[in-house]
């Protein structure tokens, strides 16, 4: 009889810790189904903030400085300089740009290091590095930008552009 008492009451005990805490949220909120499921209008304006305190002021045109192409043999090796708008450290974990220029291939111009930790409001500067073909472009043009980036464990990835100009 025992066993049979503790099997039931161990049951109920589990379905009230289930059902118990639903009850107090939908009481907490008039028993208003929405109200006690979805975040009010403050709490969202509240995130947003905070989301855009990290982000700062966004990516301007100064964010990515290219410096001068060096040519060697068939490759080319472009410094750039990363000035971060974020006010947390963040990884730089790729970044590729794609030259174009008219009556030519493509030019896919990748990261050479690995990652990069740029600390708050800081600024890196890397290497992009990429295959050229026999002649370089006369008149390049960057027609497509992406990067990935981890904010706190979160991976971000922007990208812009696969034809024309940006």
């Amino acid at each position: 009889m025992r066993d049979g008492a503790l099997k039931w009451s161990l049951r109920l005990l589990g379905i009230a810790l289930v059902v118990v805490p639903i009850l107090v949220a939908f009481s907490a909120s008039n028993w208003d189904p929405k109200e006690a499921v979805l975040p009010s209008e403050q709490e969202l304006n509240q995130i947003s903030g905070r989301v855009g305190e990290i982000f700062g002021g966004g990516f301007s045109e100064d964010t990515i400085v290219l410096g001068q192409p060096t040519f060697s043999g068939n490759s080319v090796s472009v410094p750039a300089t990363f000035k971060s708008p974020f006010k947390v450290p963040v990884k730089l974990e790729e970044f590729t740009l794609t030259v174009s220029d008219q009556g030519m291939q493509p030019i896919k111009l990748q990261m050479e290091e690995d990652e990069l930790e740029i600390p708050a409001n800081g600024t890196v500067t890397f290497t992009l590095v990429g295959a050229i073909p026999t002649t370089p472009p006369s008149n390049p043009r960057v027609t497509a930008v992406s990067v990935t980036l981890e904010i706190y464990g979160v991976i971000i990835n922007f990208s812009r552009g696969s034809g024309g100009q940006l």
